[in-house]
C-alpha cells in the first residue's frame, strides 16, 4: 500500500502542521487584500470622475468596472462595463485567471437588445476602431457580450502579489493599464447613441 502516496504526498503529510498554518494564513490574508481593492476603489473614483467616468470595484473578484454616466441607467445599471481585472494571484476568492485582464463587457440583454442586434454594435464598434480593433482580438472574447478584450501576459502571480501589496501600487497599476481600455469609450458612446437604447 505504500504506493497509495505521492512524494508530494509524503512531504505534506510530514509537515501537516505546516501545511495548516498556510492554509489558516492563505484564509486569514483574504479579508485584507479585499481591504486594498476597496480602498484602491476609493481611489480611483476621482481619477476616473476626472476622466469623465464612474467606477465601481468588485472586491471578490478583484475586477473595478468603469462607464459613462450615460451609458447606464438608474434600475438595469451600465449597459457596457470597461472593466479591468484579473490583478490577485490565482487562488484568491474567485480569481482563476493567469494574468490581469482589460475587457470590455456589454449588459445589453438587460435592455432587451437581442443577440443579433448585439453582435451588430460589437462590430460598428470594431468598424469605428480600424485597426486599433487588432489589438482587442482574444479568443475569449465574444461579440454577444465580450466583445474587446486582452490579457496583461507580463504580470505573473508574483507580480500580481506585489500589485495587491498595497493601495498605492494597485492604484498606480490601474491608472497606467485604464487609458488604454478608456480609448474605446468614444466608439462604444457613439454607438450607444446610435443603438438609441
Amino acid at each position: 500500500m505504500s504506493h497509495i502516496y505521492t512524494e508530494v504526498d509524503r512531504l505534506l503529510l510530514n509537515r501537516w502542521g505546516h501545511v495548516m498554518a498556510l492554509l489558516q494564513a492563505h484564509r486569514d490574508i483574504q479579508p485584507r487584500i479585499e481591504q486594498v481593492i476597496e480602498a484602491t476603489s476609493s481611489r480611483l473614483k476621482p481619477w476616473a470622475a476626472a476622466h469623465g467616468y464612474e467606477v465601481s470595484g468588485t472586491p471578490r473578484e478583484a475586477r473595478f468596472d468603469l462607464w459613462l454616466p450615460t451609458w447606464a441607467d438608474r434600475k438595469r445599471g451600465p449597459k457596457v462595463r470597461l472593466t479591468i481585472g484579473g490583478f490577485c494571484p490565482s487562488g484568491f476568492r474567485k480569481v482563476d485567471e493567469e494574468h490581469p485582464y482589460l475587457w470590455v463587457h456589454t449588459d445589453l440583454e438587460n435592455f432587451k437588445v437581442k443577440e443579433p442586434e448585439r453582435v451588430a454594435f460589437a462590430s460598428r464598434v470594431r468598424a469605428r476602431l480600424g485597426m486599433t480593433a487588432q489589438e482587442w482580438v482574444h479568443h475569449n472574447t465574444d461579440d454577444s457580450w465580450a466583445p474587446f478584450g486582452r490579457y496583461l501576459e507580463s504580470y505573473d502571480d508574483a507580480a500580481r502579489a506585489e500589485l495587491v501589496s498595497s493601495p498605492d501600487a494597485l492604484y498606480a497599476f490601474c491608472t497606467e493599464q485604464l487609458p488604454a481600455l478608456l480609448a474605446l469609450g468614444e466608439p462604444i458612446g457613439h454607438e450607444l447613441e446610435l443603438l438609441g437604447r
